[in-house]
This record gives structure tokens, C-alpha cells and sequence, in this order.
């Protein structure tokens, strides 16, 4: 069973999508910044945007940046923790209206 299958059975609302994506983005402090793959977990609580960007995460490529959109304050605040944990690195946080945009780099 797949993770985002085994969180549905807990939640009224499907897990967050992730879409491959081929966009570059303007992170402040970081200038432009080439994503390849989005995770939408508008929406979602804790676990769930972790587990879901750990899963997108072993589908890219290292090196490759992925970027997580999110409105809950607590899953924003855990990202540094799992980056480092999962040899990445937490590029930027991006506050805008009513969201979070995170911004990952898979480890090499």
C-alpha cells in the first residue's frame, strides 16, 4: 500500500498532490531557482507533507529541487528538521497570501 493510500484511510480529504513540473522561480535570498517537481498539500496536517515530500523526493534526482506548498504553520516549521534528515537542503520558506512555499534540494 502506498503511503498516500494508507493516509486516505484517516482523512476526509485525499492526500496532496505532486505533479512533475519545469518552472523557475525567484526565491528571495537565493535569486532563481529551477523546480522540477510541486507538492500540493494545501490543506493537509502533520505527517502528511512530510511523508508526501519524502515520497516526491525519491522520484527526483539529486541535486534537483522540489517545491512544497503549504498552509499549516506546524508542517512549515518541521521542514529544516526533515531536510536534514534526509540529506537535502532547506532552500528558502516563502510566506504569501494564505500559504507556504518550502523549497527542497535532494542531496547528492
Amino acid at each position: 500500500m502506498h503511503v498516500a493510500s494508507l493516509l486516505d484511510l484517516f482523512h476526509d480529504r485525499p492526500a496532496g498532490t505532486s505533479s512533475p513540473v519545469v518552472k523557475d522561480v525567484d526565491v528571495p535570498g537565493l535569486g532563481r531557482v529551477h523546480v522540477v517537481h510541486a507538492v500540493d498539500c494545501l490543506g493537509a496536517m502533520c505527517p502528511r507533507p512530510q511523508l508526501l515530500t519524502m515520497k516526491v523526493l525519491s522520484e527526483v534526482g539529486p541535486g534537483e529541487v522540489v517545491e512544497v506548498v503549504l498552509d499549516n504553520p506546524t508542517a512549515v516549521e518541521g521542514f529544516p528538521a526533515l531536510a536534514q534528515t534526509l540529506g537535502c537542503t532547506h532552500l528558502a520558506a516563502v510566506r504569501e497570501s494564505g500559504c507556504w512555499r518550502v523549497y527542497l534540494r535532494k542531496g547528492l
